[in-house]
């Protein structure tokens, strides 16, 4: 049996914290031993804001939490890819080595179960209509678009509509949407323009971050669209 670390992201954790119960839920049915490593962050709101020893700092507290399992799993591709691209870069000599062997073992909770041995062994079934939104990190650095549509389309009952301008950012991008929010929101509008264009009631992501900066939009327009992590679809199609 595999020891898996259960990564929850610090925005994760404090947003939606039911979302680490799913993810565990489906790594637990594929026959995964999983733990839960809370109380940590990868380093990446440092980081993009150009504060690298603080980075470095917190990060390195996530590296040591992390060295204990087989494998790590995070329901975040902007965290995976801020931990297998960037993090070791802040380290020199031995310990970016260290840190780069510790970075291998950490995989985005979609792309970890797309590829699961016992993968085919699980049914998921859920009747409904979702639309797909592709999470910059995702799609740009861990370059697994094609991996989340394959692992969605095997939901029995479930039909996955595509966005029309699906390579546009959501607007989110962390800091970004607080030091442009003009230019943020004008990328926001867009970006549910889109969504509405599908007819789908519900959205769904790899990141809750980028989930919950449409969410947001959506609420301040007056509508009721539903935000489920691929993490979330995925507990709720195990029935």
């Amino acid at each position: 049996m595999v020891r898996v670390g259960l990564f929850d992201p610090c925005y994760l954790g404090a947003l939606r914290p039911s979302d680490a119960a799913h993810a565990r839920r489906v790594l637990e049915t594929l026959g995964d031993d999983v733990v839960l490593i809370d109380g940590r962050c990868c380093g990446q709101p440092a980081f993009n804001s150009g504060f690298r020893n603080e980075a470095r700092k917190v990060g390195l507290e996530f590296l040591r939490a992390a060295r204990e399992f087989d494998v790590v799993v995070t329901a975040s591709g902007s965290c995976t890819s801020m931990v297998q691209h960037y993090l070791p870069g802040l380290f020199s000599g031995t310990k970016a080595g260290g840190a780069a062997k510790i970075a291998e073992r950490v995989h985005e909770f979609t792309s970890y179960v797309a590829g699961h041995p016992q993968l085919e062994s699980v049914i998921f079934r859920l009747a409904g209509v979702v639309a797909y939104h592709d999470s910059c990190h995702y799609r740009r650095e861990l370059r697994s678009t094609q991996t989340a549509l394959g692992l969605l389309a095997r939901v029995e009952g479930l039909e996955v509509r595509r966005l029309t301008h699906e390579a546009e950012c959501c607007g989110f991008g962390g800091a970004f949407s607080a030091k442009l929010p003009e230019v943020s929101g004008e990328m926001l509008k867009a970006k549910l323009e889109d969504i509405e264009a599908t007819g789908a009631h519900v959205v769904v992501s790899t990141d809750f971050s980028c989930l919950a900066h449409m969410e947001t939009g959506d609420r301040a327009r007056g509508g009721e669209m539903e935000t489920w992590t691929i993490a979330e679809l995925l507990a709720r199609a195990l029935g």
